[in-house]
């Protein structure tokens, strides 16, 4: 058993060996001199994820509100639209939203407000759904000890229910901003110089596709293993040693 383990870490060390000395002798002369503004697109990710996910969360919560505890025909149409946009491709809604988003405001709207009100209405959708399922996931005890120290259906919600629901759903939320934050990749379809476009449009300028290429995969995960350790800090339960 130890000779195998020692033959399966030589192969390991090898191929992260053979993987390293590839990457290195990639053309990054070529590809530092876009380091700020490769950077800056990265960022651009970050914020648009963020502020995608923020929006998302407020509309989530009452969506999931009224989807749980709704008449019967509010939750049956709040349900029909949470899973119209689950079952619709994301870069079909993000079209949808760049040119139907002018047509109902009247107005000109830039791309990334395009792209954050596409992104902000797949957020949503996904989120109610994981809202939904914690606040299910919470004992209706909790509801009724809330009235009976007399606080309202509202306050008992936000103040007992939603607190208690936000902890059961935090895996599944991290990993809807994980998925969040590779969908931004998707917003290049309509002009939003975020991480993706960004590599490419280095790369039709100075044409090294293995570094670039390679510096993409690397930035989202990087970005991802960020978001996913993050849970730790937030809860350690979660975390791999819990």
């Amino acid at each position: 058993m130890k000779g195998e383990r020692w033959i399966w870490r030589g192969v390991a060390w090898s191929v992260c060996a053979a993987l390293a000395y590839a990457v290195a002798s990639m053309d990054w002369g070529r590809v530092l001199p876009s380091w700020q503004f490769l950077l800056l697109a990265l960022g651009r990710s970050w914020l648009l994820a963020l502020l995608a996910l923020a929006l998302g969360t407020l509309a989530a919560i009452p969506l999931a509100a009224m989807r749980t505890y709704g008449p019967r025909r509010l939750a049956a149409t709040v349900a029909l639209l949470i899973e119209a946009v689950r079952m619709t491709p994301d870069l079909m809604i993000v079209f949808w939203v760049y040119f139907a988003l002018p047509l109902a405001t009247r107005s000109t709207v830039s791309a990334w407000s395009a792209a954050l009100w596409a992104l902000s209405v797949i957020a949503a959708a996904y989120l109610a759904e994981i809202i939904r399922g914690g606040l299910l996931s919470v004992p209706a005890g909790q509801l009724e000890g809330a009235a009976a120290l007399g606080l309202s259906r509202l306050h008992g919600f936000v103040l007992i229910e939603l607190p208690q629901a936000a902890r059961n759903m935090l895996p599944a939320l991290i990993a809807q901003f994980v998925s969040l934050f590779k969908t931004t990749s998707l917003v290049y379809a309509i002009g939003v110089m975020e991480f993706f476009r960004a590599v490419t449009v280095t790369n039709n300028a100075i044409y090294a596709p293995y570094a670039l290429y390679t510096l993409l995969a690397g930035g989202y995960f990087v970005s991802c293993w960020a978001i996913t350790r993050a849970i730790r800090y937030f809860d350690p339960a979660y975390g791999p040693t819990g």
